[in-house]
Formats: structure tokens, C-alpha cells, sequence
């Protein structure tokens, strides 16, 4: 597990210059736009970096020697979670000290009171990075890229015509959303991190099934 770490962080430092450049660009963002954006920004693009080592590997059938070295299957699976992870938790503690330091400079502090609401950005990108990773073991870079796109696509779709219904009032959703909207923060923090816990777990099995019944 830990050679494998060392292997996509490796593969991760090789574009440093692409990754300066995003994060100069997330401070000049931070400064003209709300400083909360660029926490959810860092930590999205280092989801999308962390994801785009399964590319690396498949790149000239390199999955067929990954699989040569003394670990199994399941063991590759679970270090891409884990490494999705460490880089999300790596770029929120960056985005926050960014964040905070600019609120600093700008509102004496004043919005430091979101950053407990701002925990969940990291549970919410890695849902993103649970829907990804099965998506690219399964159907490759370019096609998995594709499917990820219809699959969004249909998201939004669900979202925008679930909201009209729910806006209606005798809908019975509609007093459930509002119930979920008077949640106390802390609730909606543990209710935000057992979402991506569930979906996590799902993603992983269904990442497990696809490695080991794939040849290369």
C-alpha cells in the first residue's frame, strides 16, 4: 500500500508546474471572488489529479505490469480511495488556510464562523471521486470520461425537475426538504459525512468487482 502511495504521488509531482500554476490561480481567485470558493476549487482539482493516476497506469498497458508486483487486486483498489482521500483532506487544509488568511486580510475574521460548514466540501468531492474512480477502471480513460458526462448530465436533470416538484407544497417532499433545511449544522455535517460513507462503500465493491474480473 505505502509503495503504491509513494508511486501516484510521484506520478502526481511530475506535472508540479500544472499544479503551481492551478493553485496560483486558486489565489487570484480567492481574491476577487468569495474566499469560500476557493476551498471547494483546490480540493476538487486535487480529486480530478488523484483520479487521473488510474490513466497513468493504464498508459501503455502498464496495468498488465502493475499486477506483476506483490500485492492483490483489491489492494490496488483500496490505495486509489485512500489516495483520493489524503489529496483531498492535503488541498482542503490548503484551501482553508488560504480562505482564512484572506478573510483575515478583508473582514477581520469575520467569516471564519464557516468553516465548520466548509468540512463538508471534502465528503462532498469525494462522492464525486467515488462515482469517478468504478467509471475509469470500467470504461477507460476516454470512455470513462464520457459516461461520467451523460452520467452528470442526467444528475442535473434529476435535480432540476425534483426541485420544481418539491417546491410544490402538497408535495409530500416538499416537508421533508424543508425539514432537512432546519437541521441543525452538526446534523447536516454527520448527515453530509454518512452520505459519502454509503456511497464511498458502494463505489469501492463495485471498484473490486471490475479490477478483478478485468484482464490485462
Amino acid at each position: 500500500m505505502r509503495g503504491l502511495i509513494e508511486k501516484d504521488l510521484r506520478l502526481t509531482l511530475v506535472r508540479k508546474q500544472t499544479i503551481a500554476i492551478f493553485l496560483l490561480m486558486a489565489l487570484f481567485m480567492g481574491l476577487s471572488m468569495k474566499g469560500s470558493f476557493v476551498v471547494s476549487y483546490v480540493t476538487m482539482l486535487a480529486m480530478i489529479i488523484a483520479t487521473s493516476t488510474i490513466s497513468y497506469d493504464e498508459y501503455d498497458n502498464g496495468m498488465a505490469f502493475i499486477f506483476t508486483m506483490p500485492f492483490d487486486r483489491r489492494t490496488y483498489v483500496r490505495e486509489k480511495y485512500l489516495f483520493n482521500l489524503i489529496m483531498a483532506i492535503g488541498a482542503w487544509v490548503f484551501g482553508i488556510l488560504v480562505y482564512g488568511i484572506l478573510d483575515l486580510i478583508r473582514n477581520n475574521g469575520a467569516g471564519l464562523g464557516e468553516i465548520p460548514m466548509l468540512v463538508t466540501v471534502v465528503p462532498c468531492i469525494y462522492m464525486v471521486a467515488a462515482i469517478m474512480i468504478p467509471l475509469q477502471l470500467y470504461f477507460g480513460t476516454e470512455k470513462g470520461r464520457l459516461a461520467l458526462a451523460v452520467l452528470f448530465g442526467a444528475i442535473v436533470v434529476v435535480v432540476m425537475a425534483g426541485s420544481s416538484v418539491i417546491k410544490s407544497s402538497v408535495n409530500p417532499l416538499a416537508a421533508v426538504a424543508k425539514a432537512l433545511d432546519g437541521l441543525p449544522v452538526a446534523a447536516s455535517i454527520l448527515l453530509v459525512f454518512a452520505g459519502a460513507a454509503i456511497l464511498t462503500g458502494i463505489s469501492y465493491l463495485c471498484s473490486v468487482r471490475i479490477v478483478e474480473k478485468k484482464e490485462f
